[in-house]
């Protein structure tokens, strides 16, 4: 009897320690096939994240080129087309009726200097940047500005960056939104600064078609140079509205 309790005894034994070692066995292969799955998963994000990334570069490049080429037809186009008119007339008519002229390529050349890097940035800061830059494009615009002791303190390449963006957002609306009313508001709030920008245009359906996707990637990037993020709200007729938040 005692024999046959021991035996039972025994194999009870043998059974949970098999058990148990199957169990171990079991939990040890679950975590490495979960571990596989989370390093599939976090390379794939990876990829993902690499090619996001080169897609920004590719468009930074492509506007930086679309940008040269604009500024050279600009020059050849305004200046230098005024140039070639102007020394025709001075080989025929009288010199001194030429002022007007030279102004006006003076203007043109002061002008596209501007676009390039605006004075006001470098001499009285961003504030003044964008104040003439929301003057040289019409009443429509309305600005709040309320971070404008943050916003001067920022360093040159942030300022011009943001500047670009406000400029290319103010381009489009001019050319695709029908807008009326323009809205800037610049503030504070959690260590960030919040850029808000609005319109009440005609929107549009930010998940459709090349050429808003293409101007949506393009402002993506230069917010990628200053580490900042963005979210966009658009509905067809229901305006347009980018918030940016960058941290200070």
């Amino acid at each position: 009897m005692q024999a046959t309790i021991g035996d039972n005894i025994y194999l009870l034994i043998i059974f949970c320690t098999g058990g148990i070692s199957l169990l171990v066995v079991s939990f040890v292969l679950l975590f490495i096939r979960n571990q596989r799955k989370l390093l599939a998963s976090r390379q794939q994000a990876h990829d993902r994240e690499m090619a996001h990334q080169k897609a920004l570069m590719h468009t930074m490049l492509t506007s930086q080129e679309q940008e040269r080429q604009r500024i050279g037809q600009d020059l050849h186009d305004e200046v230098g087309g005024a140039l070639a008119n102007l020394r025709m007339r001075m080989g025929r008519e009288d010199p001194n009726l030429f002022k007007q002229q030279i102004d006006e390529i003076i203007q043109n050349v002061r002008s596209i200097a501007h676009n390039l890097s605006p004075p006001a940035l470098a001499l009285f800061g961003f504030s003044a940047a964008l104040e003439e830059l929301v003057a040289h494009n019409g009443q429509f615009i309305l600005l709040k500005q309320e971070a404008a002791i943050a916003t001067d303190q920022l360093p040159n390449e942030v300022a011009l960056a943001l500047l670009r963006i406000l400029q290319e957002l103010i381009t489009n609306t001019l050319k695709h939104a029908q807008a009326t009313q323009v809205t800037i508001r610049l503030y504070l709030q959690d260590q960030h600064l919040h850029i808000q920008f609005t319109d009440n245009g005609i929107g549009c359906d930010i998940h459709a078609g090349v050429h808003v996707g293409m101007g949506l990637r393009n402002i993506e990037s230069r917010i990628a140079m200053i580490k900042a993020h963005f979210t966009i709200t658009s509905a067809r007729g229901e305006g347009f509205a980018v918030h940016i938040a960058m941290p200070l």
